[in-house]
């Protein structure tokens, strides 16, 4: 079995840091759409943008978090397959 589908198992539904980076990405362009109509709208329309600006950063931030730890995940899985491949082939010399 390779390594990604290893990865994939292990995370099963789980979306991989790639796709968490890409929604990240998403919501970034969505918050500076959004940033950029509030500076040149009206005082009323900034106001009522700004429970959206705020929801957006902390959606960004809660996506930050998950990406980083799904990225040590896949990196974890990774190491102790080169690990387990290592002490195989070690152990085949001896």
């Amino acid at each position: 079995m390779d390594e990604e589908r290893i990865i994939r198992d292990f995370l099963g539904d789980r979306p991989d840091a790639a796709q968490l980076a890409e929604w990240v990405q998403a919501l970034r362009d969505r918050l500076t759409g959004l940033q950029e109509e509030a500076k040149s709208a009206s005082a009323e329309r900034a106001e009522a943008l700004e429970p959206q600006i705020a929801r957006l950063k902390r959606q960004i931030a809660a996506l930050e978090e998950e990406a980083a730890i799904t990225r040590f995940v896949q990196d974890s899985v990774r190491v102790t397959l080169a690990m387990g491949a290592a002490t195989e082939a070690g152990g085949e010399e001896g």
